[in-house]
């Protein structure tokens, strides 16, 4: 029971953390959130392959299709990264929590 506790406090923190991060990039331009992806991006240590079975596909913040729901192309999105539909369902990041 004390060990989920604790891991609930950490990933509480974590997401804390991330949306401090994420945050000011809130309104953005499409442009300017390019430019600041590649902030978030390298912040987050986001890579283009997986993390052991740590990958997008899983995460919750991941947006599959987004903005595209009827489109069968690969257009994802992730909540940490505004105006990025550039994320593939296999990559990884910092920012990740495993979907409950």
């Amino acid at each position: 029971m004390e060990d989920n506790i604790k891991q609930s406090r950490r990933q509480l923190l974590k997401m804390g953390t991330i949306a401090i991060v994420a945050a000011p990039m809130v309104g953005f331009t499409t442009t300017a959130s390019a430019h600041q992806n590649t902030a978030v991006r390298a912040a987050l240590k986001f890579q283009d392959h997986p993390n052991g079975d740590k990958h997008c596909a899983v995460c919750m913040n991941f947006i599959p299709n987004k903005d595209k729901p009827n489109d069968p192309g690969h257009v994802h999105g992730c909540k940490l990264y505004p105006g990025d539909d550039e994320i593939c369902p296999n990559c990884y990041c910092n920012g990740f929590v495993h979907k409950p």
